[in-house]
């Protein structure tokens, strides 16, 4: 816990770290979150990856942490709060693989809310969370994707940075959930370094920890190392001036091990 609170203190504090002579400052949490504008990766020129997975927790949470510790991957949890409320233990347990965000408390279209009625979702989930790991709450992801400027200020007004992607494992929480081989597949061909990668633990995709068997394996053949979004955010930050392209400002210049 209390390596915790130092990670969260060393990301909020404003220092800018230099990555080589004469090199672009590299932003901190603080300078992320005061640009006002989402993250979809990391620099790409390290050997990081961060694995996200939305929705929880859930039926699948336990077997998942579980296979996670087996590989030694850190891993983001974004959580839907009433889930959260009623499962704490299970919360619990992936804070103890990883760092946990919020993704609001009911998981509606948040682009379809007033402005208090967004905030209540956010904060209710982040008190949530809060109380329920005794860590700081830094991170959100919207649900859906939604990706609205008013969205992102209430989440920054609350003190946490909007989290997108720019790796999807295509494992989408819906009736067309692709195959435990596709999902496997889409990891294959598209996690690199600095990737921030999109994965969900609801009812609905059961196919994600199957996939994750096939492939945790290989990505230890990688070189690459699995860590939280902060960690990858304070080990590989990105350049703000390739945050502001969004997705389009993701590189992958890692030469590997």
């Amino acid at each position: 816990m209390r390596a915790h609170w130092a990670s969260a203190a060393a990301l909020v504090a404003a220092v800018t770290v230099v990555t080589a002579a004469g090199a672009t400052p590299s932003p901190t949490f603080r300078q992320l979150l005061d640009a006002g504008i989402p993250i979809y990766c990391g620099g790409g020129d390290k050997g990081y990856v961060a694995f996200t997975f939305d929705d929880g927790p859930g039926p699948y949470t336990a077997r998942l942490v579980a296979l996670l510790k087996q590989y030694g991957v850190r891993a983001t949890f974004f959580e839907i709060g009433q889930k959260a409320v009623r499962k704490p233990k299970l919360v619990r347990l992936e804070a103890s693989v990883g760092a946990i965000g919020d993704h609001s408390f009911t998981h509606p279209n948040l682009i379809t809310l007033p402005p208090a009625q967004i905030r209540s979702e956010l904060a209710r989930t982040k008190r949530a969370i809060g109380r329920i790991t005794k860590r700081r709450v830094l991170l959100f992801r919207p649900p859906f994707g939604d990706n609205a400027s008013e969205i992102l200020q209430i989440a920054r007004s609350l003190g946490m940075l909007e989290v997108m992607w720019n790796q999807d494992s295509g494992d989408a929480s819906e009736a067309s959930t692709p195959s435990p081989q596709e999902i496997y597949q889409h990891l294959v061909d598209r996690v690199r370094a600095g990737g921030i990668v999109l994965m969900h633990e609801d009812e609905q995709v059961p196919a994600t920890l199957d996939a994750l068997k096939l492939y945790l394996p290989e990505f230890q053949k990688t070189g690459l190392k699995a860590v939280t979004v902060p960690q990858l955010l304070a080990l590989d930050p990105p350049p703000l001036e390739e945050v502001a392209k969004g997705s389009g400002g993701c590189n992958s210049s890692w030469p590997g091990p």
